[in-house]
């Protein structure tokens, strides 16, 4: 990916930045999948190991005249309230590589347990015998707060930024900017 832009979170005394970086996050997913864009990575350059919060910036990667497109987008041009919008850029040479993608816990057991009683055909006591509420997972990965557009409840969206020793030459991402094998230069 020849090509990134950054939205870096404006400090604002009424909203933290992790509410902004949220929203910003949410309007960027709501343009791609309107795009139908696959060609648009994104990473969180500010995260660090062991936090749960992704920083201040998002880094948008791909080619100059899509993310020229994403950033003309009327939804991105009223990011500018909260974000500086940075100008697409040509990424560094020499980079490292990483993969960043969306990660989902097992953390409903009355989820598992209704799905446990459907394929196994057992009662509700036996699916809470065999799925106790400790069975509840919970990740130690930052993430988005998201909400649905379906349903409107909220809902976490667990990142992980692993790095790669080489860069993919698969390059398809959902319409969050994430994927499980496509990496994003790392910088």
């Amino acid at each position: 990916m020849l090509f990134y832009a950054e939205l870096r979170v404006r400090e604002n005394p009424e909203i933290s930045p992790q509410v902004i970086l949220n929203m910003l996050f949410e309007k960027l997913h709501l343009i791609l999948a309107e795009q139908g864009r696959s060609d648009v990575g994104i990473s969180f350059p500010d995260v660090k190991n062991g936090q749960k919060n992704l920083g201040k910036i998002i880094r948008l990667h791909g080619e100059k005249n899509t993310l020229d497109d994403v950033l003309s987008h009327p939804l991105a041009e009223r990011m500018g309230d909260y974000a500086e919008v940075g100008r697409t850029r040509k990424t560094p040479d020499n980079t490292d590589y990483c993969v960043v993608s969306r990660v989902q816990a097992k953390s409903s057991p009355e989820r598992l347990r209704r799905r446990s009683m459907k394929r196994h055909g057992i009662s509700m006591e036996q699916a809470v015998e065999k799925i106790p509420d400790s069975a509840a997972e919970m990740l130690e990965l930052p993430f988005i707060t998201l909400s649905s557009r379906s349903t409107g409840q909220k809902f976490r969206l667990y990142i992980r930024h692993k790095k790669a020793d080489v860069e993919s030459e698969n390059k398809v991402f959902s319409s969050y900017g994430l994927s499980p094998v496509s990496t994003v230069p790392w910088f």
